[in-house]
């Protein structure tokens, strides 16, 4: 903003209007915010993905007093509003098994637009890894696994789950990532393949699961694969993290990248698998986004004496880490975890997560840029908080829509949240205010006039049109690329009218309200002294003096021995309003003055006139003294001058009727000849000393 305003009304209806990138979208919901509640019990969610129709599908659990937790998944239209046509007025509950505990963490949406839920099924006596797969109305797809269902035991029927789940973009498979636990402190990272149609994919790992013990001393620990992102040509790459049982509880960011067979990529760190200590405390990863570079980004926490900080890391294509994770300030102390970050369409990094305590907390989302610093123009200076009315609130994934908005999803208390983010800055292109040159001003500087204005959020460029005319019919228009310029060749005692609009690159806001200021008069100034009619002024170093016109930067003074100025006006100019001449005595002189601006002129003032009084020596003959002889006078070529000692050494000047000096030097000896032969006929006037010359008149025929 180019000024501060004064008035608080001003700023106030500003900051309301105004919608920065990390904003609430205010066109969602409730202000940006989408609460649901399914069930009286607890209701969880923790997936999210956006059809291509731009409906949002939200996925995770709900509890009922009858079947337990089922696995749940509420579509909404892109303005936040249930989706009545999907499933029971939006919202599908399945239950797995009679009254076992399934739990959704992750859902994808097939090429197809059909949809699969992918998490946990837990009967009381095994818990497996589960996926469910509806037609796009929310009815279950018969034709996927076993009527819908696929139920999977990772490894020996340990206790098995999905945490997340993807698509392959061009074969369809299904790709899931999450952990088979033998104990509470002894578990497996797995990845697996499955068809389209829910069996197994042979292709990958044999058997389409890839169990990924890979380091000395796995054996003794436990792990989990909590995201992962499959490219186009298959290369899976996988973050979560491994804990190690001994003497203390140490958790490290835990990485991996597996080839499209099932294969580890030993280009990754040697042997596929990356594990990272940030120094002292436990660090856990839970979200991953690859760049174009093939370098992981991951994001997640890092618990140190009881505070959780929000971290991100940066992994490189080869598995080496150049830099230490980056932590935020202002999200160190308390409980702050990162769990899901996503490249946004500008090639910026968002992340979503929880930070507060463990019974007051808030979603928070941030943006960073590819270095992983924060994007202070996002939300207040990078991070966003938002609550739903409850104390405890809890934000788990995230997706970035086509327009760059961000959905963000979670629970507060017992309920499905919802909250979706602006991803750019929206424009306000009509709300802004003109500050400079004030309206209805007078004196305005012709030359160099300074424009300002407010800023018009999201605006890349202004235009400000200028005319004589209120209309605008005859406008100069002139561009700016802030909301400031300064415009040059204006006419003086001129009224203009002006107005601006702001461009956000593609659109076009309204114009301002119009404006309009007076510009400077070059002629609003007075002559002073010598007073008109004036007599007996001196006619050496006379004093001219004018008032000052505002604004002018130069002035012009004529002077002539006759009214009209016809005969040999003589020209000065002076930067004050004052001046001071060398005249001849016993003449009259007539003046004028004028003010300017650069190349601007104002009209000159009226004339007027005064007379110088008389030398002390005026005979029109030779001058003989007893000291100096001045000879011939009148003459028409040569004067002579002839001096005594006593004007020996004596400067001496010779000056035409209007001040001019034509003639100077030395009386270097006791006869000198000065030649008059081409200089016009008229009276001179001889000046001879220093201090307080002696001037004598001598006539040229």
């Amino acid at each position: 903003m180019s000024k501060i305003f004064s008035v608080l009304t001003i700023l106030s209806s500003f900051n309301l209007l105004a919608q920065p990138a990390g904003n609430l979208d205010p066109t969602f919901g409730n202000g940006g915010k989408i609460v649901t509640s399914i069930t009286p019990g607890q209701d969880k969610s923790y997936g999210v993905a956006i059809q291509a129709d731009g409906k949002i599908l939200v996925a995770g659990y709900s509890t009922s007093s009858i079947t337990g937790k089922d696995f749940t998944v509420v579509r909404y239209n892109s303005n936040g509003s249930i989706d009545n046509s999907f499933g029971n007025n939006g919202v599908v509950t399945t239950d797995l098994q009679a009254g076992s505990i399934d739990v959704a963490n992750s859902v994808a949406i097939q090429t197809d637009g059909k949809i699969i839920l992918a998490g946990f099924c837990d009967n009381g006596t095994d818990k497996d890894a589960a996926m469910v797969r509806y037609h796009v109305d929310g009815t279950i797809d018969n034709t996927f696994g076993n009527n819908g269902f696929v139920l999977t035991d990772f490894d020996n029927s340990q206790k098995d789950e999905i945490k997340v789940i993807k698509i392959h973009p061009l074969t369809g498979n299904i790709l899931v990532g999450g952990s088979s636990e033998i104990s509470t402190s002894i578990g497996k990272p797995v990845i697996a393949r499955f068809l389209s149609n829910g069996t197994l994919d042979s292709s990958f790992n044999s058997n389409g699961i890839k169990l990924l013990w890979i380091a000395t001393n796995d054996n003794n620990r436990t792990f989990s694969v909590e995201d992962l992102v499959v490219e186009s040509n298959g290369l899976i790459s996988c973050v979560g993290w491994r804990k190690q049982i001994s003497t203390s509880i140490s958790i490290e960011y835990w990485a991996a990248r597996i080839l499209n067979n099932g294969n580890m990529d030993n280009s990754f760190s040697t042997d596929g698998v990356l594990q990272y200590s940030d120094g002292s405390g436990s660090s856990s990863a839970y979200g991953l986004a690859v760049n174009s570079n093939q370098e992981m980004i991951l994001c997640g926490t890092r618990q140190y004496f009881g505070d959780y900080s929000f971290r991100t890391l940066k992994i490189n294509q080869n598995g080496t880490i150049s830099n230490p994770s980056v932590f935020y300030t202002g999200y160190v102390s308390g409980i702050n975890k990162a769990y899901k970050i996503a490249m946004d369409n500008n090639g910026k990094f968002v992340f979503v997560g929880t930070s507060g305590t463990n019974n007051n907390n808030s979603f928070t989302i941030s943006r960073v840029s590819s270095n992983l610093a924060v994007d202070i123009s996002f939300g207040n200076s990078g991070f966003t908080n938002t609550t739903f009315g409850n104390d405890y609130n809890e934000c788990f994934n995230l997706a970035i829509q086509s327009d760059n908005k961000i959905i963000a999803i979670g629970n507060t208390g017992n309920d499905f949240a919802i909250a979706r983010y602006l991803g750019n800055d929206t424009p306000d292109l009509n709300n802004f205010e003109q500050i400079l040159p004030v309206n209805q001003s007078t004196n305005q500087n012709i030359t160099n006039l300074a424009f300002d204005w407010s800023n018009a959020f999201g605006a890349t460029s202004y235009e400000i049109d200028i005319d004589v005319a209120q209309n605008f019919s005859s406008s100069q228009t002139y561009t700016a690329s802030s909301s400031n310029t300064s415009i040059n060749g204006l006419l003086p005692n001129t009224q203009y009218y002006w107005r601006v609009r702001a461009s956000d690159g593609s659109n076009w806001g309204s114009y301002s309200s119009v404006w309009s200021f007076t510009t400077l008069s070059l002629n609003n100034f007075n002559l002073i002294i010598p007073a008109n009619n004036s007599v007996n002024q001196n006619f050496t170093s006379l004093a001219l003096d004018w008032s000052n016109n505002v604004g002018a930067t130069t002035y012009e003074i004529q002077m002539d021995t006759t009214q009209n100025f016809s005969t040999t006006p003589q020209t000065y100019t002076s930067p004050n309003s004052n001046f001071t001449v060398n005249l001849l005595p016993s003449k009259t002189y007539f003046w004028r003055v004028r003010a300017g601006v650069g190349s601007t002129w104002g009209q000159w003032t009226s004339t007027w006139n005064f007379t110088t009084n008389p030398a002390s020596s005026s005979a029109l003959q030779d001058l003989y003294f007893a000291d100096l002889k001045i000879y011939p006078n009148p003459t028409t070529d040569m004067l002579h001058i002839e001096s005594k000692d006593s004007f020996l050494n004596q400067p001496y000047k010779l000056i035409d009727n209007l001040g001019r000096e034509i003639d100077s030097g030395i009386l270097i000896s006791h006869h000198i000849l000065l030649s008059l032969e081409k200089l016009s006929a008229g009276m001179y006037q001889l000046q001879i000393g220093d201090l307080t010359p002696i001037t004598y008149k001598v006539v040229k025929d």
